[in-house]
């Protein structure tokens, strides 16, 4: 089983060697030929970074979506599309969390998908919608998941939650935190039962506010430090994170064994 980095760029990220942190889990189970493949989360620049890869829309079973930005959904209307009118219907389960479900089609994705050749579509026209209790985690191929609720945009309003996996392979777990603000109380527990962290990084002078930034994570203990990999940064020039006790920044199509 591996997890290959589609990019490892932010949201905005404009350099032209890089795209949005969008994710393939990929395996073969026993005697089948062709490999299994679980995308994690479908940005804005999917249609590239997949491309890139050497995949399409029908190489995927199953996309996770994290939450509701669009460098993690805005790619969804493209795979519908190209799935539907392209190749031949197929069907992709689409796994996230039971209360982006709405908001995703209402608010993201229907005025585009609503109207079809097949009349007035909803969401499950294109996808199998697979609706999460995050309590409950959800397999895949083998692989269980846990779903960790991580805080990301927080306003006095309300909290905007990213739901971040921790992934129990079959020689190794994992903690990706998908989008999430420094919040080292909260996350310290998956950090230290993990084997590998895959934590989004924010770079630059200036904090949002939203992301864990390169000058908050570099204070946490150093045998956290020793198994985590940054992603999800800017298009500034990187510090030397290995020589501060990171495993380094992830490049993009960078692949990882998980056994």
């Amino acid at each position: 089983m591996k997890l290959t980095f589609a990019g490892t760029g932010s949201a905005f990220c404009m350099a032209a060697d890089n795209f949005q942190s969008n994710m393939v889990l990929e395996t073969t189970p026993s005697g089948d030929e062709q490999p299994k493949r679980l995308l994690i989360d479908c940005g804005s620049d999917a249609r590239h970074s997949l491309r890139k890869l050497g995949c399409m829309p029908n190489d995927f079973e199953a996309v996770y979506i994290s939450h509701l930005h669009s460098d993690h959904i805005g790619g969804l209307e493209w795979m519908a599309l190209a799935n539907y009118f392209i190749f031949d219907g197929h069907r992709v389960d689409l796994i996230t969390a039971r209360e982006l479900i709405e908001p995703l089609w209402e608010h993201s994705l229907r005025g585009g998908l609503e109207t079809s050749d097949h009349g007035n579509s909803t969401l499950s026209s294109y996808f199998d919608v697979i609706a999460l209790e995050p309590e409950d985690g959800f397999e895949w191929q083998g692989l269980k998941f846990d779903v960790i609720p991580a805080a990301h945009v927080v306003t006095e309003e309300k909290t905007m939650f990213s739901f971040a996996l921790f992934g129990h392979a079959k020689n190794k777990s994992f903690f990706l935190t998908t989008d999430a603000i420094f919040d080292p109380d909260a996350h310290m527990p998956f950090y230290k039962k993990a084997d590998i962290i895959f934590q989004d990084c924010e770079l630059g002078p200036r904090r949002s506010g939203v992301h864990a930034h390169y000058d908050q994570l570099v204070t946490l203990p150093a045998d956290v430090k020793a198994k985590m990999w940054l992603y999800h940064y800017q298009a500034y020039d990187k510090p030397d994170a290995k020589a501060d006790g990171f495993c380094g920044f992830i490049s993009p199509e960078q692949s990882f064994d998980l056994g």
